[in-house]
């Protein structure tokens, strides 16, 4: 995988968890959402990944969104920095996860 491709997924998986602490926040406060507001985002990941088809399954799908229910133990911040560690994270547990396929 191309060294940018890295980087860019981490920025999509970063805005992905900025994105969650929003619409998991407005829903603990009464204002579901969560499913109008979904981005897709693991959709792109797995273009940019490379991923064939036959290697996408529901775990990969749970692990993505069990590192997205975590961003709401995170700080809030403008530009989401502190879900940086998070996002490298989820994107080097979804690469173990896919070469294990």
């Amino acid at each position: 995988m191309h060294q940018n491709n890295e980087q860019l997924i981490i920025d999509l998986i970063q805005q992905d968890l900025k994105h969650c602490q929003l619409v998991y926040g407005l829903a603990q406060l009464g204002l579901e959402g969560s499913n109008t507001h979904h981005l897709e985002i693991l959709e792109i990941i797995y273009q940019l990944m490379h991923i064939p088809s036959e290697k996408k399954n529901d775990y990969l799908a749970e692990t993505y969104a069990a590192f997205m229910s975590m961003a709401t133990d995170y700080d809030i911040t403008p530009l989401g920095e502190s879900l940086r560690p998070l996002a490298k994270q989820c994107y080097h547990r979804l690469k173990y996860l896919i070469e294990l396929v």
